[in-house]
């Protein structure tokens, strides 16, 4: 396309919609390897990473950091997701298309990081913690390299060259966590947590950038940009509504209970976030492009919703369900004697992501089927409901302000299976039928090995305990699901065969 920027990045249909379940199956299973690589990339090292500065960092530089890494965050939506899906659901995505996403992503993000030097003080002042300030201003400088690789990342999502994007996020967060880490142990600080959040962004731009085939170039085009801006800006607002609970909280915990608070909360949240992402990040990227394919069909997305929910909650719910049982083994032995504080509250997460595994899908089906602005009516009530719980009870304690956030999930989760419901057809029972099986396994499984824990494991080594624990576990489960389902545990095997088969 003369003059475009880009000359060699045609214009892309999306494939018909694969024949049958079957073939869906097969698809997934394939990308599945370069999206879980790219997960343990962008959560697996960072786990790594997070049980290190642990080790060298105070709780109150883990809630400095916390408070500054959630408004980066927030800002970070505009950046990298106003265009991301306008990108991957356009039926002719032209070189025109992607310079105009690529430019004003950057722009966006170079006014965004302006503000944040402008600002930053006046907003540490009004949480009533100056120390935020400085950190905020630096770490934003990670919102300009998002900005230049966003368009890219969406481009290589919607060819599905997961691949590509796989190695660049582990480049990115395996550099990063050497220079965090080196700079922990040198006695930096919460310095260190603000380098590793730019470097990692810096380094996977930069990856992404020598990896892919073809890079966009400066250039605005008012009817590409406008027509990928109506589609974004809904997509857009509800991630950041999506974001913005959680982030709202940490505020909130830090402006009323002070930053240590929000440090014991935010080793928590990191922990159990980053292993329930590991799995939960490579499956949604996964499902959005899927879900696409299939969006003239209900019949066929209730049939990949049904089975991604049967096969997702198998594998997650025992090993969420273990970690809540055994928190305290856990962070003993991975983050020290020092944090068992935060040990109630990564049982709880780990509890809560129940929730987040059964109605992971949601989300990528109303992007799918042009429909994403429909579940931010429940994230608003959500987002009002944690102000007003922690203006009102969550800032006497710690245990109070977690009471806050775990119960504001009884107003989300039945709006999301209405509008589900509406959407796709689906009942509500239909919606919740292929957790049901491997929950009350995961819940045999819990009550099993708590039981032993107490009553005949109590006195041992909190090593060989958690081993113990574990091997009880993972036989319990298996054993409980077999006798449910045994179906269920049949289909497993299956994708996980073909997961690790080679493509052909």
């Amino acid at each position: 396309m003369p003059g475009s920027g880009l000359t060699a990045i045609p214009a892309y249909v999306p494939a018909e919609p694969p024949a049958g379940s079957g073939a869906v199956r097969a698809t997934a299973a394939r990308s599945l390897r370069w999206t879980l690589l790219e997960s343990f990339g962008l959560s697996g090292l960072s786990f790594i990473a997070l049980i290190f500065f642990s080790r060298y960092l105070s709780a109150a530089e883990f809630g400095i950091a916390a408070v500054a890494i959630g408004i980066v965050q927030l800002l970070n939506v505009p950046v990298e997701m106003l265009f991301h899906d306008a990108l991957i659901r356009t039926r002719e995505a032209t070189a025109r298309h992607i310079n105009s996403a690529f430019t004003a992503a950057l722009l966006i993000g170079v006014l965004l990081t302006g503000a944040c030097w402008l600002l930053a003080d006046r907003f540490a002042a009004l949480i009533g913690q100056p120390e935020v300030g400085p950190v905020l201003r630096w770490m934003s400088l990670g919102l300009v390299a998002s900005g230049w690789g966003s368009a890219l990342v969406a481009l290589q999502r919607r060819h599905m060259q997961f691949r590509t994007l796989a190695l660049r996020s582990t480049i990115g967060r395996g550099g990063s966590a050497v220079i965090g880490i080196t700079l922990a142990v040198s006695g930096a600080g919460v310095w260190s947590l603000v380098a590793q959040q730019v470097s990692m962004t810096v380094l996977a731009t930069l990856a992404l950038w020598l990896l892919a085939p073809e890079r966009p170039r400066f250039g605005l085009s008012r009817p590409e940009l406008g027509e990928m801006t109506r589609f974004g800006v809904p997509a857009a607002s509800f991630s950041l509504v999506g974001l913005s609970t959680q982030r709202f909280f940490m505020i909130g915990v830090a402006a009323f209970l002070g930053v240590q608070a929000a440090g014991i909360l935010s080793l928590a949240f990191r922990a159990v976030d980053m292993l329930r992402d590991i799995v939960g990040s490579a499956v949604a990227q996964l499902a959005l492009p899927i879900f696409a394919s299939l969006q003239g069909s209900r019949a066929d997305i209730r049939r990949t919703f049904s089975a991604a929910v049967r096969l997702t909650t198998a594998l997650m719910y025992p090993l969420f369900a273990g970690l809540a049982v055994c928190s305290y083994e856990v962070v003993e032995i991975v983050f020290g004697a020092r944090w068992l504080g935060a040990a109630p509250f990564v049982a709880l997460l780990a509890l809560l992501t129940f929730q987040f595994f059964g109605r992971l899908f949601s989300v990528p089906i109303y992007n799918a089927t042009g429909h994403p602005v429909l579940p931010s009516i429940a994230l608003l009530l959500q987002i009002a409901y944690v102000v007003a719980g922690m203006l009102l009870f969550g800032r006497f304690s710690l245990e109070a302000a977690a009471a806050v956030w775990a119960s504001r999930l009884l107003l989300g989760l039945g709006i999301d299976l209405w509008l589900l419901r509406r959407v796709t057809g689906l009942s509500v029972a239909g919606q919740l039928a292929g957790a049901m099986h491997p929950a009350l396994a995961a819940a045999a499984m819990a009550a099993v090995v708590h039981g032993t824990k107490v009553y005949l494991l109590a006195a041992y080594d909190p090593a060989l305990r958690l081993a113990l624990m574990v091997g009880l576990g993972a036989v319990t489960y298996s054993a409980v699901l077999w006798l449910l389902n045994r179906s269920l545990v049949l289909e497993l095997l299956a994708f996980a065969r073909q997961t690790v088969k080679r493509a052909t």
